[in-house]
């Protein structure tokens, strides 16, 4: 009986993996065109926010910040933090800031930002 326990748990283990290793797939196959991407950036519309940081994760690139519409999360991947790009990383919590940001399929990119 614990033998068939076992087999069956590694069978789901098994196609658990597969089935991890298949969703991934190429980047072409999942859709992403970088300049595709690029192209919808310099099109959306900027749009402008001052709020406080809640927190920020630079190993996923998420910054969380309350405004006064409430919370907004954003990435920084396009970033540019007090004049100079790639350097927001480690956003102080609680510090105010004020920026840019623009959304693409309903996710919201700073293109910058800096302290208050």
């Amino acid at each position: 009986m614990k033998r068939a326990f076992y087999v069956v748990a590694l069978l789901f283990f098994a196609l658990f993996l597969a089935g991890q290793v298949m969703a991934q797939g190429s980047p072409a196959q999942a859709g992403f065109d970088k300049e595709a991407f690029q192209k919808a950036l310099d099109l959306a519309k900027e749009v402008h926010f001052t709020g406080t940081v809640v927190s920020h994760d630079p190993m996923c690139h998420c910054v969380v910040l309350n405004t006064a519409k409430g919370e907004l999360t954003l990435l920084d991947d396009y970033a540019k933090f007090m004049q100079e790009y790639d350097q927001a990383k480690g956003l102080k919590v609680g510090a105010q800031v004020k920026g840019v940001y623009k959304t693409v399929k309903h996710i919201h990119y700073i293109t910058s930002i800096s302290y208050e």
